[in-house]
C-alpha cells in the first residue's frame, strides 16, 4: 500500500512513518512531506492509497491539500491528523470526505488499527487473512506492544534480529547481566530471548515468502538474521511443521480460490 504522510513536525513523521513500516501483515511504501505543497509535488508524481495529513501546516493547509488532491484523484483514501485543540476544524475535511482521524499526540494502536482498516477497504484483505493463519505461532510479536519494562530491549531487538544478535549483545549494551534480562523475560512476558528473536524471524520469514515470490529462501534466510537456509528451514519446521515451499504454496493456494 502506498502512504503519503504530510506534517510539519519532523518528529511526527519520523513516529509515523516507523510506526507503520513496523505493521508487518500490511505492506506499506511510506513517503513524507513537510507542507502541503511539496505533499501536491509528490502526489502528481506518484499517487497513492492513503494520505495521512495534518490540518493546519505553513504555505498549503491540510485542507487545502485535501481539496486539491481530491479534485485530481492524487489518493484514494485520506486520514486527518488533529490535535485535540483542533479537533472541531479538523472535522471540515468531513466535507471532502474524510471520515478517519487521528488526534496529536497519535497512540500507536489507533495508528495500526486505522492502516489495517485502510488496507481492508482497499482491498489488502486477502494479505491480512493470510498472515493472521499464523497469528497462533506469534503470540508475542502479533500483540502491538510489549510489557513496559521490557520495551526498549524488545526494540533493540526488534532492529537487530536480523543480524547475528545474541542475550550477551543486548545484555552488554544496556549494562545489564544475562541472567537480569532471563529473568524479566520470564516475570513479565513468560518467555525468553531465544523465543522472542524466534518469532520475530518466523513472522518477517512468513510475511517475504507469502509476499515476495521474487526471493529465494536463502535470500529469505538471510534477510531474517541466518547465514545459511538450512536454518530457516529447521524454524518452519519445528514451528510451523512447513517447509519454506509450503508457506509459499499457501498464497499460491489462495490466489487460484
Amino acid at each position: 500500500m502506498e502512504v503519503l504522510i504530510v506534517d510539519d513536525e519532523r518528529f511526527i513523521l519520523q513516529g509515523l512513518k516507523a510506526c507503520i513500516e513496523a505493521i508487518e501483515d500490511v505492506s506499506c511504501h511510506v513517503r513524507t512531506a513537510r507542507d502541503g505543497r511539496q505533499a501536491l509535488t509528490l502526489l502528481e508524481a506518484a499517487p497513492v492509497d492513503l494520505m495521512i495529513t495534518d490540518i493546519e501546516m505553513p504555505s498549503c493547509s491540510g485542507l487545502e491539500l485535501i481539496e486539491k488532491a481530491q479534485k485530481r484523484r492524487l489518493y484514494k483514501k485520506c486520514v486527518v491528523l488533529s490535535g485535540y485543540d483542533k479537533f472541531e476544524y479538523a472535522q471540515s475535511a468531513i466535507r471532502f470526505g474524510v471520515k478517519d482521524y487521528l488526534l496529536k499526540p497519535f497512540d500507536r494502536d489507533d495508528l495500526v488499527r486505522n492502516i489495517r482498516a485502510a488496507a481492508a477497504e482497499l482491498g489488502d484483505v486477502q494479505k491480512l487473512n493470510l498472515m493472521k493463519r499464523f497469528d497462533a505461532y506469534l503470540p508475542h510479536v502479533i500483540q502491538q506492544e510489549p510489557p513496559y519494562p521490557l520495551r526498549r530491549y524488545y526494540q533493540y531487538m526488534k532492529e537487530n534480529y536480523s543480524q547475528s544478535i545474541s542475550l550477551k549483545m543486548l545484555a552488554d549494551h544496556y549494562g545489564k547481566s544475562e541472567g537480569s534480562l532471563c529473568s524479566l523475560f520470564k516475570k513479565e512476558w513468560n518467555t525468553t530471548f531465544l523465543e522472542l528473536i524466534n518469532e520475530m524471524r518466523l513472522q518477517r520469514a512468513i510475511y517475504l515468502l507469502l509476499y515476495e515470490p521474487g526471493l529465494t529462501v536463502e535470500e529469505i534466510a538471510v534477510q531474517v538474521g541466518y547465514q545459511t537456509e538450512r536454518q530457516l528451514f529447521r524454524l518452519l519446521k519445528n514451528r510451523l511443521d512447513m517447509t519454506p515451499q509450503q508457506v509459499r504454496h499457501t498464497a499460491l493456494s489462495e490466489e487460484a480460490t
